[in-house]
């Protein structure tokens, strides 16, 4: 079994950033979480940026599974930017656009760079 790959990282100290490369399990959705949180004990709004690679393996279930963290944390994000080129990630992060007060923007990868400038700004 191939260990997750996740690259986590910080423009300023209000936001935080992933990188998954690799597969997107029950491991890397626990340590995505536990490093939000571990921010959110510290700032009361964040910024979140999240991005995939081509060598991304991301389930359903994984997504499934984010969903208690998401409706539980839905008030504390100023800015989501959801960096993809796959079609049904972009789906649902426009669909959690309906539930949560934070603005998400969607990115192709080509607009990284983009993203990066607007979630810190």
């Amino acid at each position: 079994m191939a260990s997750p790959l996740l690259s986590s990282f910080s423009f300023s100290d209000s936001i935080i950033g992933f990188i998954i490369d690799g597969p997107y399990d029950d491991a890397m959705v626990n340590k995505i979480q536990n490093e939000v949180y571990g921010k959110l004990e510290i700032y009361e709004k964040l910024n979140f940026y999240i991005e995939d690679t081509k060598n991304a393996k991301i389930s359903m279930k994984s997504i499934i599974k984010s969903i208690p963290f998401k409706i539980k944390t839905r008030n504390r994000f100023e800015k989501v930017a959801v960096v993809t080129d796959r079609k049904w990630l972009q789906f649902i992060s426009y669909l959690e656009k309906l539930f949560f007060k934070a603005e998400i923007r969607i990115f192709p990868t080509e607009s990284r760079l983009e993203a990066i400038h607007w979630i810190s700004h």
